[in-house]
């Protein structure tokens, strides 16, 4: 069923995935035509998602969220909020709080992750 508490737990399982760097997940909830804009104003497609969130790259520590608001529009819904990531790649190490809008698309009786923007609004 789509709706909100539905769309919540796909953000969540999105984000489980993200700190387990679980690629099979990735691939289940990120939709192939996904397309984000990262903290460095970069375009993101799926698969650079998953280059970076294999075994061995990027670690998150820490990934936190609050304030979220969801929203449904039919097929479309849209999680939004304040984001605290930790982590390393590589040998850097970086801390970022962050301002997010995560669009999600209703397809096949789940929420898909869909397009994304995140914006700094701190770093360490």
């Amino acid at each position: 069923m789509n709706n909100k508490e539905n769309l919540i737990k796909a953000f969540e399982d999105l984000r489980e995935a993200l700190i387990t760097c679980n690629e099979q997940k990735l691939r289940q909830i990120i939709l192939d035509e996904y397309r984000g804009f990262t903290l460095n104003g970069t375009i993101e497609i799926k698969d650079d998602i998953l280059e970076h969130f294999k075994p061995g790259c990027i670690k998150l520590s820490q990934y936190e969220v609050a304030g979220i608001a969801c929203e449904l529009f039919s097929e479309i819904g849209i999680v939004s909020g304040q984001g605290f990531i930790a982590g390393s790649y590589e040998n850097h190490v970086f801390h970022h709080k962050v301002l997010f809008t995560d669009i999600f698309k209703y397809v096949e009786d789940s929420w898909r992750y869909f397009k994304s923007q995140v914006t700094e609004i701190q770093s360490y």
